[in-house]
């Protein structure tokens, strides 16, 4: 019987010497094993050094299924302000499906960031970039070559499932039905239901969306249209919290009632949170049955503070109206 090598794991930088002269060219070779690793589908080869307008040069440039591209930045060490944002200004002026950034080491700022913008791409797939955050070492067997192992650390939410939904649907909605079967627990399915039918009435709805699937539960309030996003429910147990929205991030006027720190406190403690989230999500299968009770109570008193607010925004604008016209 042979014996089996042993398993020696290096830095970037003891497997190939130059990050630009020697890593950025391998990646761009292996761009199929990236895609693999974050669960997208790219071509085998993407280009290298792509001149920007701004006279800066992106890592990769890759293909995707459909034609959508892929920038990818690739750095030695810790990511730094530099390769994150010259990949996310490219990314978003060519209007790519996502970003890619592979380092070593991902500082929580950097993973701060990350999970802030592919919230907004949640909530605005139209307009929003993707964003994978990869960490890279070189490993090998013994004396063989040595091979990158790419392992996500921060990944948009059911990015792959919303793909394969939108090629197959073509539709940024998904039927109710549709959303129910992409549940893998029963009991979860369950609790998300009885959720649903308990929060429909005269001032809250819901709607489902395809990319990510989510069901996404909102209010009368101070937000466009007269309605709030109040949180949004995925398949998977995460359940996202729009605290960024109560402070009026998207609407411009701030819910007094859910910018308080005690508040904050009672919905870090309810969903695991650290207090220095904006657009939050919880860790996957966070939403069971045994949570559906408190759920139900922050849901109502988002939507309660909601209807305050609104009904005080339209106090106001009664009042405006009131005033041009006896001051024409």
């Amino acid at each position: 019987m042979s014996e089996m090598g042993q398993l020696v794991f290096g830095t970037l930088k003891d497997a190939w010497k130059g990050e630009a002269s020697d890593f950025t060219p391998l990646l761009a070779t292996q761009v199929d094993s990236i895609g693999r690793a974050i669960g997208v589908e790219l071509a085998s080869v993407g280009s290298v050094e792509v001149a920007t307008d701004g006279g800066r040069r992106i890592d990769i440039v890759a293909d995707g299924v459909g034609g959508a591209i892929f920038v990818i930045e690739n750095q030695y060490g810790a990511l730094n302000h530099d390769h994150l944002t010259r990949g996310l200004a490219y990314a978003v002026a060519s209007h790519a499906r996502g970003l890619i950034v592979i380092a070593e080491h991902h500082r929580d700022e950097f993973r701060a960031v990350a999970d802030y913008l592919n919230q907004l791409r949640d909530d605005d797939p139209e307009r929003g970039v993707a964003v994978w955050l990869v960490e890279a070492k070189a490993v090998r067997i013994g004396d063989s070559a040595w091979a990158p192992l790419f392992e996500p650390v921060i990944s948009p939410n059911a990015f792959t499932a919303a793909v394969e939904l939108e090629q197959a649907t073509g539709r940024r909605r998904l039927a109710r039905e549709d959303f129910d079967l992409l549940f893998d627990s029963k009991e979860r399915l369950e609790a998300s239901s009885e959720l649903l039918e308990w929060w429909k009435g005269p001032s809250r709805s819901y709607r489902i969306m395809a990319r990510p699937p989510q069901a996404v539960l909102t209010a009368h309030g101070p937000g466009v249209g007269g309605w709030s996003t109040v949180i949004g429910i995925y398949p998977n147990g995460q359940v996202a919290v729009p605290f960024g929205s109560y402070k009026g991030q998207n609407s411009g006027i701030p819910v007094d009632a859910l910018a308080t720190t005690e508040f904050r406190s009672n919905a870090d403690e309810l969903f695991g949170f650290n207090g220095a989230e904006v657009q939050a999500k919880t860790v996957q299968g966070w939403f069971t049955p045994e949570k559906l009770d408190g759920l139900k109570v922050f849901c109502n008193k988002v939507a309660d503070a909601y209807l305050e607010a609104k009904a005080e925004m339209d106090s106001y604008s009664e009042e405006w109206e009131a005033y041009k016209a006896n001051n024409p």
